[in-house]
């Protein structure tokens, strides 16, 4: 993770998740979310994935109601209407990304264990490529590997944990 060039980050739903909830690689993501100079982007998916994750949680015993409660009402309010001063920015996904996810699937999915989920994640950021410098967020290593052959930088929050 190099600051000194200014990169928009995009966060997978487990990246977005160690955001409210302690776990490995929390300590990262939360020190990334504070020293970028603008929002952490998101898509639709990122944030209902990531309500998965936590009703997962739930279902586990890991979370109580309320702190589910909790964590879904912060994560409405640090994503929605994209105001001022919020972590995250939603950004659109676009038609054409879901055609670039299906191909990607048919390409690594034989091969390495990515979901239609974790191929419109890559799609998305394999399409901001064209705007600017963006960084996929993930501790996913089937994602990560994916990025690899895509030359699409990549940020695993779990490495170098202090």
């Amino acid at each position: 993770m190099n600051n000194s060039v200014d990169y928009q980050y995009y966060f997978d739903a487990n990246a977005l998740f160690k955001y409210y909830q302690d776990e490995k690689g929390s300590l990262n993501i939360r020190r990334l979310v504070s020293n970028v100079s603008h929002p952490i982007l998101v898509s639709p998916l990122t944030s209902l994935e990531c309500l998965g994750v936590v009703m997962k949680y739930y279902r586990s015993k890991l979370l109580k109601k309320k702190q589910v409660n909790k964590l879904f009402q912060r994560l409405r309010m640090d994503v929605e209407l994209n105001g001022k001063n919020r972590p995250f920015k939603i950004i659109p996904i676009h038609e054409e990304a879901f055609r670039l996810a299906e191909s990607l699937l048919l390409q690594y999915a034989l091969s390495l264990d990515i979901s239609s989920n974790d191929a419109l994640h890559l799609a998305i950021v394999e399409k901001l490529q064209s705007q600017f410098s963006a960084i996929l967020v993930t501790s996913d290593n089937s994602m990560q590997k994916v990025c690899e052959r895509l030359s699409i930088p990549f940020y695993d929050p779990e490495t170098d944990e202090e």
